[in-house]
């Protein structure tokens, strides 16, 4: 069980320093915001990826026993990781802009939607947790208490980084430079496509 949650930090702090429009803006808006704002819309998004493993889970459970369809999910699966590592590897860096801090009070329900719907609008985020669900059923062939420990260590690394680029927004934000940004996509795509090919391996091992 250490190494499911193991995994599940690994592919959580994976999730945490890709450098998409989420981790920007929920730096950006802990800077202008305050804390509790930059708070509010990162439980915004852990939801939103909550609801998005519950639906991955349930979709690849329909098909379980299914070997045909079980290979090109995992195929699938692998492709989606594959290209998502790519695109980490080519993305271009970006600086934060500087702004005025808004000390206003801060609306729950706005932050809090504001991550949610950021997040849930990305159809990246969908297939990276398809991507995932297929690598943790096929791949790593995780029961379901498994699967639940594995993703709880994802979505509790999740809040755990995403508290802390919140209490930390104005450092990181003098510590995001180009270089540094780009060694991190290098180092989030280099991961990703080496997890994908060990998806593509299984697929094609559970073909033959």
């Amino acid at each position: 069980m250490i190494s499911v949650i193991t995994n599940g930090v690994l592919f959580g702090l994976l999730l945490a320093v890709m450098l998409g429009p989420v981790f920007f803006a929920l730096i950006q808006n802990s800077i202008i915001k305050g804390f509790k704002a930059g708070i509010y819309m990162a439980l915004g998004i852990a939801i939103a990826d909550t609801a998005y493993i519950f639906l991955m889970y349930f979709s690849v459970k329909l098909f379980e026993n299914n070997d045909v369809v079980s290979f090109w999910m995992g195929a699938a699966g692998g492709f989606i990781i594959l290209i998502t590592g790519i695109m980490s590897l080519r993305k271009k860096s970006v600086k934060l802009e500087e702004q005025q801090v808004n000390t206003q009070r801060s609306n729950f329900f706005k932050q809090f939607a504001k991550g949610f719907i950021l997040n849930g609008i990305n159809p990246f985020v969908l297939l990276y947790w398809l991507g995932v669900m297929t690598l943790v059923t096929k791949s790593y062939q995780y029961d379901q208490a498994e699967i639940i420990v594995f993703f709880t260590g994802i979505i509790a690394t999740l809040l755990i980084t995403d508290f802390s680029k919140v209490a930390l927004s104005h450092r990181l934000r003098a510590w995001v430079t180009p270089r540094k940004l780009n060694i991190m996509n290098k180092i989030v795509g280099v991961a990703l496509i080496l997890f994908s090919f060990r998806l593509f391996y299984h697929a094609f091992e559970h073909y033959n």
